[in-house]
């Protein structure tokens, strides 16, 4: 029962994925260019949930093999409209079960959305080979534009939802030490951890500035994840 009220709540928010978003798009565009220098083998891959299927389009044309998570049919259904051929299974990932091992596993934009972040971080960890990378991205509560919104009495604190994060489902925002302890709690070790966007204005504030402003803001941010929109983080098994 759980499971379908989990899947009927994915099933809502899909409208969001329907019309799409530029900023996020390029925000998946940054962490892709960013999750590139990392990447060690490419093998094989496998990513927990499409959204759209966006990154998903991106992403397979990297890695010999490339398989999906995606438990809402409607975004199979975007998804499939931009690669037909991709291999997806209809899971939550609670609910997956594979006894395949994958060199890379991509969990972008996702763990926000989750009931339990720890418990999502532990499946990974049994689904990743032993010297595989885990890929995390979330967005960032203390980002330098919600900073200055509650300095600006615009926020009534930090963790505060704006109307974005309730209209994509939005269970939780992280910080970098969030993000490093349920990493920690779930067995992963995080090698690093990167900026994606260092937004200092407001949406509305940062287009008006044009797009080569925005992508500048976005490699600024590379190296100061404490104060960007979106955090990645690339993590593997720790060993004791």
């Amino acid at each position: 029962m759980e499971n379908l009220k989990e899947i009927a709540h994915l099933e809502q928010i899909n409208s969001f994925y329907e019309k799409g978003d530029y900023i996020d798009e390029l925000m998946i565009d940054r962490e892709i260019e960013l999750i590139k220098k990392s990447i060690n083998n490419y093998k094989d891959a496998l990513e927990i949930g499409c959204g759209n299927g966006y990154s998903t389009e991106r992403l397979h044309k990297l890695f010999n093999e490339f398989e999906v998570v995606e438990p809402s049919k409607k975004n199979i259904n975007l998804l499939k409209k931009r690669i037909n051929t991709i291999k997806c299974h209809e899971n939550l990932l609670e609910t997956f079960e594979n006894k395949k091992k994958y060199e890379n596993i991509f969990f972008l934009n996702v763990i926000e959305h989750v009931e339990d972040p720890i418990e999502s971080l532990k499946s990974l960890t049994k689904m990743i080979k032993h010297d595989g990378l885990i890929f995390i991205s979330a967005p960032n509560c203390m980002s330098l534009n919600r900073r200055a919104g509650y300095k600006m009495g615009l926020l009534d604190n930090y963790e505060a939802f704006a109307p974005k994060d309730y209209e994509v489902g939005h269970r939780r925002l992280y910080t970098v030490d969030m993000m490093r302890d349920h990493c920690e709690q779930a067995g992963l070790k995080i090698l690093n951890i990167k900026g994606v966007y260092l937004k200092a204005l407001s949406e509305t504030q940062m287009f008006s500035l044009g797009d080569d402003a925005i992508k500048a803001f976005m490699s600024l941010g590379e190296d100061v994840p404490q104060y960007c929109a979106g955090l990645l983080a690339v993590a593997t098994k720790k060993y004791y």
